[in-house]
């Protein structure tokens, strides 16, 4: 599965991360232990890119048994990096998929790395990352379903904890950002038995989500909880 995100870099200017995020199931894998690397010039994400991005993808699976970890599309490159039993016939087999679409100036290279660090330490997101997918794609299914994202309405957030004190200091502590807490729910079998329910009302653009979950999930932090996410009605 295929997914992005947007970083920032040195001068906070924003950037795209496609990511293959199943993969972190079952790295590193030890029959892949080459990093296969190529930028190409590309000023932005067009469906010319696009098209050589999955025949690259497909050329190097079927020729190399390499399997894609990811895309990196800044200043002005797209970063394509593949992990490969090895790197072997790679600056042929790069070239031809390149020349099938008119051809790009170019870097790429090959190197052991068996700990796939470029994939857990550069390409695989962060908790503010994985933040920002779950919030889109729930966005997403509701804008699918008509929801107009600019109106307030009753929104709910989970947040669970490993001892009920910390839970409630969190919740003392968003209550004076507007958050009302709806339910108390435990779970005996987990390390993080207590759950709380907070609500607050709300438009849902990606903005206001942002700052929301961002804040939330730093609150849980601080008492060593987690967040695990919101949703809400369509309005």
């Amino acid at each position: 599965m295929i997914e992005f995100y947007e970083l920032l870099d040195d001068e906070n200017v924003p950037y795209r991360c496609d990511v293959a995020l199943d993969l972190l199931e079952e790295a590193p894998q030890e029959e892949r232990p080459w990093l296969l690397w190529l930028f190409v010039k590309a000023d932005s994400l067009t469906e010319a890119v696009e098209a050589f991005s999955n025949d690259l993808m497909t050329t190097l699976e079927s020729s190399l048994n390499a399997i894609f970890a990811g895309r990196v599309m800044k200043e002005g490159w797209a970063e394509f990096y593949f992990y490969a039993p090895h790197a072997k016939r790679f600056e042929n087999i790069s070239s031809d998929v390149m020349n099938r679409h008119g051809g790009f100036v170019y870097e790429r290279g090959s190197s052991r790395d068996s700990k796939w660090e470029m994939y857990s330490d550069n390409l695989y997101p962060d908790a503010y990352g994985l933040l920002s997918i779950q919030n889109r794609h729930t966005i997403a299914a509701l804008v699918e379903a008509g929801d107009n994202l600019t109106l307030a309405r009753e929104v709910e957030h989970y947040l669970f904890f490993q001892t009920k004190s910390s839970m409630e200091r969190s919740a003392a502590q968003l209550a004076s950002h507007g958050f009302e807490v709806k339910e108390y729910v435990t779970d005996d079998e987990s390390d993080y038995a207590y759950g709380i329910i907070l609500i607050k009302t709300e438009a849902i653009t990606p903005e206001i989500i942002e700052e929301t979950t961002t804040s939330l999930y730093e609150s849980a932090m601080q008492e060593h909880g987690y967040y695990e996410g919101w949703s809400t009605v369509l309005a």
